[in-house]
């Protein structure tokens, strides 16, 4: 399973059909315009709402753990992200033939079955425990907005969440009519990072005098935040469909570096004032940092709309695997067909993560292992290690493989000690309830 030194040409935009007796007939462009799918815009919004949100207001907390490093920290694993989801399209135009449909197929054509399901594994458990963590969070919160007024239980609200969701998820095929969800799912992550924002800045004057200093590095601390942060930008696992949904795949590389590049100021607009008003203290979320009011209400609000908004674009990207897999397609089973098993497939996702979602005890601590194991394998790691195995690393410059390098050995890092530090939060938990 070792790194072929073949060379390859990484970026080949046409592919060539050959007649029998060998010679070219034409070329076909395979990143050729494709009229029937959805604009830059589109993409660009599909990304940053899978990407950006309630994440987002844990890095004052990550900022005060680690020091101010940690706005180097999160710009790094920004061109880091950048770096693999480029490397991630360049391979399903490899073979210069045929695009791959898929992240599964990346893996497959570079390590065999093993690549396949090992992609397969961590894609499912991370988009459909994602999924899973969104119900969670949208039933607690509705709960406690609505407690006082409407007496349903947490698992009644998930429910409703669920039913909900359900709606878009079975009416909308692909990415690129998700996309119009994906964009008031960005709106709402722009309130309730302009929300954090706003009052975090305008409680510096009550809280300027709580300590005397800013840390610059917590040498010992950060380890911690390199794990945090560099899956902050995670999101390549719907990348392969986001880019199949454009209507200018040349443009791929643009949209990633404007969606990637919005993410991190974002974050950044929470970060630094939640870091410079509560420094230490800056809690995670940070909204538990904020004084009680409306503003504070319109932030929790925020949060619902935008997990229930970025859900269906979570699992669409799943759902099409599956049919994929599946051949649930029009020109297979015919329309009636494909949409009467595309409806039972869906529904019956969505039936797994609602139950997920209200019995499985300690869902957040074991998804939190995932997560730290899977996310780095998939942001940073995978990417590399197909790259290399379909054009070889001599088709590299010294300076990529040297920025190569760099990318594996912290993606390594965050798994190890992302992993470690989940594995004592479940331990704890087990413990507790001895």
């Amino acid at each position: 399973m070792g790194f072929t030194s073949e060379k390859k040409t990484p970026s080949v935009y046409s592919a060539t059909t050959v007649s029998s007796e060998g010679k070219a007939e034409g070329q076909v462009d395979l990143y050729a315009e494709r009229p029937d799918q959805g604009s830059n815009m589109s993409a660009y919004f599909n990304i940053i709402c899978v990407i950006a949100g309630t994440g987002a207001l844990s890095l004052p907390n990550a900022l005060a753990t680690g020091g101010w490093i940690g706005v180097g920290i999160l710009v790094l694993s920004m061109l880091m992200s950048i770096y693999t989801g480029t490397l991630i399209i360049r391979c399903i135009y490899y073979n210069g033939h045929s695009r791959l449909a898929s992240y599964q197929e990346i893996g497959q054509h570079a390590f065999g079955k093993v690549g396949l399901w090992t992609v397969w594994f961590f894609h499912a458990s991370i988009i459909l425990g994602v999924s899973v963590m969104y119900f969670i969070l949208s039933g607690t919160e509705i709960e406690a907005l609505v407690k006082d007024k409407v007496g349903l239980s947490h698992t009644a609200w998930i429910w409703i969440c669920c039913s909900v969701v359900s709606i878009p998820f079975v009416l909308m095929k692909t990415l690129k009519e998700v996309s119009l969800l994906s964009i008031f799912g960005v709106l709402t992550t722009v309130v309730m990072v302009g929300v954090a924002g706003v009052e975090s800045i305008k409680g510096y004057n009550n809280n300027k005098n709580s300590f005397s200093n800013y840390d610059v590095v917590i040498a010992r601390n950060l380890p911690v935040v390199l794990a945090t942060m560099s899956v902050s930008f995670g999101g390549n696992v719907i990348f392969c469909h986001v880019e199949e949904a454009m209507r200018h795949p040349r443009a791929w590389n643009r949209v990633l570096i404007a969606a990637m590049s919005t993410c991190c100021v974002m974050y950044l607009l929470v970060a630094i004032p939640g870091y410079i008003t509560y420094g230490p203290d800056a809690k995670s979320p940070i909204l538990r940092s904020l004084p009680e009011g409306i503003s504070l209400k319109v932030a929790t609000i925020m949060i619902i709309c935008h997990v229930l908004l970025a859900a269906p674009v979570l699992m669409t990207s799943f759902a099409l695997e599956v049919e994929r897999v599946l051949g649930v397609t029009i020109e297979k089973m015919g329309r009636v067909r494909e949409r009467m098993f595309r409806t039972v497939i869906r529904l019956a996702i969505m039936g797994v993560v609602g139950g997920i979602a209200s019995l499985v005890p300690y869902f957040d601590a074991f998804l939190s292992l995932l997560g730290a194991f899977g996310n780095c394998m998939l942001i940073y790691v995978m990417p590399i290690a197909f790259y290399m195995k379909l054009f070889g690393w001599r088709s590299m410059k010294w300076y990529e493989l040297i920025w190569c390098a760099v990318i594996l050995v912290i993606g390594l890092l965050s798994c190890v000690i992302g992993s470690i530090d989940a594995i004592k939060a479940l331990k704890a938990r087990f413990d507790a309830d001895r």
